[in-house]
């Protein structure tokens, strides 16, 4: 292919533009209008050059992709039957689940309770029964992962829920991909026997299987900043390529022979590995490679690293969409551009490319990270992805392999040790698109031109990210959506202080029991999305699990100043089984009515209830009535009707109140709401809670009072901004309400 003379940056190969825009247009079809602009950026350039080929090439594949692109969601399964691989379910804790396909061929997952463990086999199972699909559930609050987009990114769009099922073993197919799926199973079967840290190592390494159980193990990759060793990278590939060019040249097996073996065997083998995107990229690196050799292509790096990315793109159109598939490209077209010899300087380059995404996805990093990659990276490429492999070969010696389990037994143990490491975390808070992108080009500038202006420009952009989001311009109030719960986070502008009134926490009742918690998955990701680095103060209403259930996991998880709940419930079984813990950490306050607190002198606390000592039950809720600036707000937990009528002697106006008990009859009395009237009433409800809140006559009251009011289990968290000049506005998470059973 003929290319006009034009000089981009990088001197990167056409094919990586072709594919690079593609990309784009991607994103630009997907509603990421901001990628237009880049696009354009392209378009003009090509025209400018008189790149006439290459500018039609574009087009054609942009309009290519667009037309395959499917961004409907998948109509709702109406097949109760599902066909599922050996080595894409799992069993634990009497709960089956796992990712099936329909007979359409549509993809799906599933779960539900089992009273008997399913008995391992290498049959292809198919599943009948009676179950109810159901959407996967998107994210409802800012910062907390969108497991709905991500399976969508997968073209999984609907889940079973199972109750009653049969199960029926279909013959073994002689199909490549049934007999693909089939050695894996096996492959994962035989390392069952090996001690734990050897499971582990080989099933996630080799096979791609992480097991779902190992989550501090996960949080600790994830804060040092190395989990791309894990999901991703693919070293495994090279190191076995390697080794295989090294065996057959001392067996003296024509290397041409061998290079074909590996065009074939590579896609094969990707499948082994868990088709994850690190493995397709280095295997098709590989094959691309040899076949530029044997059919004498003259194509430079950057062209074979775009042809790879190109097929991928139209296999997976959302592979760069992901963290997974943003990193494995990123950082290995930043080791294209570099060329960087010394594994120090290699540790550098992962740091700084990565640093963007990690921040993007996670709004931490952690200053440990430049010093893991450093030491960790060439330690699994030399030490630990060998040391695995030789595992394998020595499963009947049982004094290798625990020599081998207690050499990654010590490898692992500080990596799960900083799991729970507030310290080793530097939160800098939500970054845009515009600002990530950015950051990334200006990384891959700075280590190819070595100019101090790129480094003084990354300095700036990273401080004014920082300085912004922990010294923002406006305080809020936000009910988090926490399903069937309470958590509201109260902050204050400039010179932020924060605190939490209750935590949430999951009423258990069924037996699965889920790896994390919620004030995991939802609270402490958007408080690492705000940029909070600590709470002063965390006020308990009561001790009932959906108030105060996830407290002992943000205390272990999360800096909390103070913990203040109503005199009396220091007696609480409840509460003091989660605070003994943390008694030498946190200082505890109790509370009375007309205690008064301030976080700043704009934003009182006021302690209105219980009048006698807290038991902790319903009816002794603290109630706080909080002034923000001219605005008034209360907080009463799970308050009842009767006590709501005594907390005023004349109730006053209040301009926004928190309803009841999530809405139930309980609360919200009549009387009470037409003497304050609100502006708004926020009701905090799970999406189909067993309960039924809120309950119809709190919203016929509502309505016949003509108080409007916001429900989570509608809109996602609720919040409402101010600022020091008398600014507020309210933002709800989505204007369309979220159809639980859609």
């Amino acid at each position: 292919m003929k290319v006009s003379k034009i000089n981009l940056a990088f001197n990167s190969g056409w094919f990586f533009v072709l594919a690079l825009t593609v990309q784009i247009s991607i994103a630009i079809r997907v509603n990421h209008w901001l990628w237009g602009l880049a696009y354009l950026i392209i378009l003009n350039t090509l025209l400018k050059n008189r790149c006439y080929p290459i500018l039609i090439e574009v087009l054609v594949l942009t309009g290519i992709s667009w037309w395959c692109l499917d961004l409907q969601v998948a109509a709702r399964p109406t097949i109760h039957q599902i066909i599922v691989q050996p080595d894409q379910w799992h069993y634990r804790n009497h709960w089956v689940s796992g990712v099936g396909q329909l007979p359409t061929g549509q993809k799906v997952r599933f779960g539900g309770p089992s009273d008997h463990k399913w008995p391992a086999s290498a049959h292809k199972i198919m599943l009948y029964g009676d179950w109810h699909w159901q959407r996967l559930t998107p994210a409802t609050n800012p910062g907390e992962f969108d497991f709905q987009k991500y399976n969508h990114y997968q073209k999984i769009d609907y889940q079973a829920q199972i109750q009653t099922w049969q199960v029926r073993y279909q013959p073994r197919s002689l199909k490549p991909i049934d007999c693909l799926h089939r050695w894996r199973f096996y492959c994962l079967q035989f390392l069952k026997p090996l001690p734990h840290w050897l499971r582990v190592n080989a099933s996630s390494l080799l096979w791609g299987y992480f097991p779902n159980e190992e989550v501090d193990l996960r949080q600790g990759l994830t804060n040092l900043g190395i989990i791309h060793i894990f999901s991703i990278s693919g070293l495994h590939v090279y190191l076995l390529v390697d080794l295989l060019y090294q065996l057959t040249a001392k067996l003296r097996l024509p290397q041409n022979y061998v290079e074909w073996f590996l065009v074939v065997s590579l896609p094969a083998f990707a499948v082994l590995a868990g088709s994850g995107v690190g493995i397709w990229r280095a295997c098709g690196l590989q094959i691309i490679r040899i076949l530029q050799s044997k059919l004498h292509w003259q194509l430079s790096r950057h062209d074979v690293f775009g042809i790879v990315l190109l097929v991928q793109t139209f296999l997976e159109p959302y592979v760069l969409f992901t963290l997974a598939g943003q990193l494995s490209y990123l950082l290995s077209y930043g080791l294209i551009v570099a060329r960087q010899r010394k594994s120090w300087q290699r540790s550098l380059l992962i740091n700084f490319l990565s640093m963007p995404i990690l921040l993007y996805h996670n709004y931490t990093f952690s200053w440990l990270t430049f010093g893991a990659n450093l030491v960790l990276t060439p330690v699994f490429e030399k030490i630990i992805i060998p040391l695995t492999l030789l595992s394998l070969l020595c499963v009947n010696c049982p004094l290798i392999l625990a020599g081998l389990e207690q050499l990654f037994k010590g490898v692992y143990a500080p990596i799960q040790g900083l799991a729970h490491a507030n310290w080793s975390q530097i939160t800098f808070g939500h970054i845009s698109v515009f600002l990530t992108v950015l950051l990334m080009i200006v990384t891959l500038l700075w280590l190819n031109e070595k100019s101090s202006h790129w480094y003084r420009l990354l300095a700036v952009v990273y401080l004014g990210i920082f300085i912004v989001n922990h010294c923002p311009l406006s305080g809020e109030v936000s009910i988090i959506d926490i399903g069937q719960g309470d958590s509201i986070l109260i902050t204050t502008p400039f010179l932020r202080k924060t605190c939490l009134i209750d935590t949430g926490g999951k009423l258990q009742f069924g037996r699965h029991l889920a790896q994390t918690h919620r004030v995991e998955q939802i609270t402490i990701p958007y408080l690492h999305y705000r940029g909070i680095t600590h709470l002063d103060y965390v006020f308990l209403s009561h001790q009932d699990a959906d108030h105060i259930g996830d407290l002992a996991i943000l205390l272990k998880n999360f800096p909390v100043r103070e913990v203040c709940f109503a005199q009396g419930m220091e007696h609480s079984r409840a509460l003091v089984r989660q605070l003994q813990p943390f008694a030498q950490q946190v200082h505890y306050q109790p509370l009375k009515v007309n205690d008064e607190l301030k976080l700043k002198k704009y934003c009182k606390f006021l302690v209105l209830w219980p009048k006698r000592l807290s038991t902790g039950v319903n009816e002794d809720s603290l109630t706080l009535l909080i002034q923000i600036q001219n605005t008034k707000w209360l907080f009463s937990g799970d308050l009842n009707r009767e006590n709501e009528l005594k907390l005023f002697t004349h109730i006053p106006h209040l301009d926004y109140v928190k309803a009841g008990h999530h809405g139930s009859k309980t609360a919200s009395d009549p009387q009470f709401l037409k003497q304050a009237h609100p502006r708004l009433v926020l009701i905090s409800s799970g999406r189909k809670n067993r309960y039924g809140h809120p309950h119809p006559e709190t919203l016929h009251t509502l309505k016949k009072l003509q108080i409007p009011y916001l429900n989570t289990a509608e809109h996602g968290m609720l919040t409402w901004h101010y600022t020091l000049n008398g600014q507020q506005w309210w933002q709800i998470f989505t204007k369309d309400q979220i159809n639980a059973n859609q």
